[in-house]
């Protein structure tokens, strides 16, 4: 600790005898000669001589050297003394009574009191505010950043179009005197040139082919232009941009060059990438009954103009004046674009259950020689009725061939069990039959789709069968020959969708949908069809999916027959009757996600997730005839492009 304390005592001594002071009759001076002086111990001596008081950063350390034989006043002092501190990069800030030695990084983010000195030395660094009165402030800040120090600010204020600047005060001199030669004003003019017969798009192509040098054509991107040539297409005008020589160049140029067309009008054929020409003539023809151009004094003219449309190479052949043209050119732009198509994925999900329950007794007695011959009940909700068995038992009295099983009828269903017994001449009988029947069916149909917006499209699966509409097989009653007219009929599953896309992914869709199929039917000859139609217009978002519509029946039909009175009785009463329960549940609904394909990596997406469906269904089918997952590892997926080269599915 001594040693300490007497290092920086002899440290002071030698700085004060290196600050040698010399009294002129005007004002103090002092000789400055420092080697490797401890900077803490150079601020003090500072601080002495200036009489300001200094608050340093802990961080401050280092030695310092300084070598002059000249005599230095107070303010020449300090301004070497911030010299010295920018030198090892450090800073001075006046405050409110003190200044702050801080890094010079530190710097630009202190406050400081521009106040404290009466005159603020060179080397000081503040924060000055620029303001700029003819150029862009921010089209400054890039060219003068390389002139302001590292631990400096430079910034850009559009809104004021003023410079922020925080460095040394002679270097914010300089970049000041630099800003006032580039704000000067500008010495370029803008001037209208009317066109009366060339058209401008045309004339600023010519300009800039004749002009290259001065228009900047070949330039790299980001070149600053001190002339240009803009034409406006709405007037027919050209407006210049420079000096007095450049404007009078181009002049020249311009009267050299609008002269009359030899044609007396411009032929221009365009050829379509996406849209259809017949379509699109038939639409540019209604257009330009209303297309005018405007004349040299601003009078409104019509100009003739006619479109025809090249169906072969799907091209449109326009002949018309130039302005003309360029507006037909920019309607074409707009309309000839890649449309966008839909994928339209329906889901038809019909769920039915079918109960069927029958019981019933059935008596018959016989007496030949009685005054009542014969009596029987006859119940038909369950299958063979007793009046067809005692009619074949009539029929084969006295035969040795037995029944004749044809005059039965057909077949009854669930079972039947007769029983019965004969004393004397009267005999008896009875016939039970019991039916419990059940029936499910789960079918699901997705029929799917692609086609391009606004454009109708539809997709059938399923028969084309024949439907009987007359018929006539005798040659009398005015007929000269026997026919048969037969009309053909689809069933099946249809979707016809007309998908229409407006902004914002939302997709509307006129729908139609409709699910037939052919009905068992004993009422004739011909055939039975059900048809279950759904046809609306709805609204989804892009891969929505939504209930287009559905059907739940639950329809239960019961029927009884019975023996008066004796079917009444308690318990007993089920011996002299027949019940019959029939139950039928159906559920369908329809549901349908359309999804927007709007350019060909989207259809391409949608093509490879359908095949690899149809990979992974030939794997199944191949495991279900036998082969091992070995066997079906081994196989390789060929590429979708492959698909007509005779990929087999089994």
């Amino acid at each position: 600790m001594k040693s300490s304390i007497r290092y920086l005592m002899h440290a002071l001594a030698c700085i004060t005898l290196m600050f040698s002071m010399a009294v002129h009759s005007e004002e103090q001076t002092w000789k400055v000669n420092l080697k490797d002086a401890d900077i803490r111990a150079f601020v003090t001596q500072i601080a002495d001589i200036t009489g300001y008081s200094f608050v340093i950063d802990p961080r401050i350390k280092g030695k310092v050297t300084v070598v002059s034989n000249s005599s230095l006043n107070k303010a020449a002092v300090y301004e070497m003394f911030l010299a010295v501190l920018g030198v090892h990069g450090f800073a001075a800030i006046p405050g409110q009574d003190v200044i702050k030695i801080v890094r010079q990084n530190s710097a630009k983010q202190t406050a400081q009191n521009d106040r404290f000195l009466r005159k603020v030395p060179s080397e000081q660094i503040v924060t000055r505010v620029i303001q700029v009165n003819n150029a862009k402030a921010l089209e400054l800040v890039p060219i003068l950043r390389p002139m302001v120090a590292k631990y400096g600010h430079l910034a850009g204020v559009a809104a004021a179009n003023a410079l922020i600047i925080s460095d040394h005060l002679a270097n914010i001199r300089r970049i000041s005197k630099i800003i006032d030669e580039l704000d000067s004003p500008s010495k370029y003019e803008l001037e209208v040139v009317q066109l009366k017969e060339a058209w401008v798009g045309d004339m600023v192509k010519l300009l800039e082919e004749l002009a290259p040098g001065e228009l900047g054509k070949g330039k790299g991107k980001g070149a600053a232009n001190k002339f240009s040539v803009v034409a406006d297409q709405r007037s027919n005008r050209l407006i210049l941009r420079g000096d007095e020589p450049f404007r009078e160049k181009m002049r020249g140029l311009i009267a050299k060059l609008d002269q009359p067309s030899s044609t007396g009008g411009k032929t221009k054929v365009v050829r379509l990438k996406h849209a259809d020409a017949a379509g699109l003539a038939e639409l540019l023809k209604g257009l330009m009954g209303s297309i005018s151009s405007e004349g040299a004094k601003g009078k409104k003219q019509k100009s003739e103009a006619s479109v025809y449309a090249d169906e072969s190479l799907n091209a449109l052949v326009i002949r018309a004046e130039p302005s003309v043209i360029q507006e037909l050119d920019g309607v074409i732009e707009q309309l000839d674009v890649r449309r966008a198509q839909v994928l339209i994925e329906a889901a038809i999900v019909e769920v039915s259950d079918a109960n069927d329950n029958a019981l019933g007794i059935q008596w018959a007695m016989y007496d030949k020689g009685g005054s009542i011959p014969g009596v029987f009940t006859n119940f038909s909700e369950i299958g063979i009725s007793a009046a067809s068995i005692l009619g074949a038992l009539v029929g084969a009295d006295g035969s040795d061939d037995g029944i004749d099983a044809t005059s039965l009828g057909g077949a009854s269903t669930g079972i039947t069990a007769g029983i019965g017994a004969t004393s004397g001449s009267v005999s008896w009988g009875a016939l039970i039959q019991a039916l419990e029947g059940d029936a499910t069916a789960n079918v699901l149909s997705t029929p799917k789709l692609i086609t391009m917006d606004n454009q109708e499209s539809s997709i059938i699966v399923g028969e084309n069968i024949p439907i009987i509409t007359g018929q006539s097989t005798s040659s009398g009653a005015g007929t000269a020959d026997p026919f048969t007219t037969i009309e053909r009929q689809d069933v099946g599953v249809k979707l016809i969708v007309t998908p229409s896309i407006s902004e914002g992914d939302l997709v509307r869709l006129e729908i139609e949908q409709e699910i037939s199929g052919v009905k068992d039917s004993t009422a004739g000859s011909d055939i039975t069809t059900t048809k279950r139609q759904i046809k609306t217009n709805v609204l989804a978002d892009n891969g929505e999916t939504i209930i287009l519509g559905g059907l739940i029946s639950d329809n239960e039909i019961t029927s009884e027959s019975k023996v008066p009175l004796l079917g009444d009785i308690p318990w007993l009463g089920r011996l002299f009757r027949s019940t019959s329960t029939k139950l039928s549940k159906q559920n369908l609904v329809v549901f349908l996600r359309p999804t927007i394909l709007r350019n060909k990596e989207a259809t391409r997406a949608v093509t490879i997730e359908k095949f690899d469906e149809l990979w992974q269904l030939n794997l199944h089918i191949k495991e279900s005839n036998g082969e091992t997952k070995e066997e079906l590892g081994e196989l390789v997926k060929p590429d979708v492009d492959h698909i007509y080269t005779g990929m087999k599915v089994k």
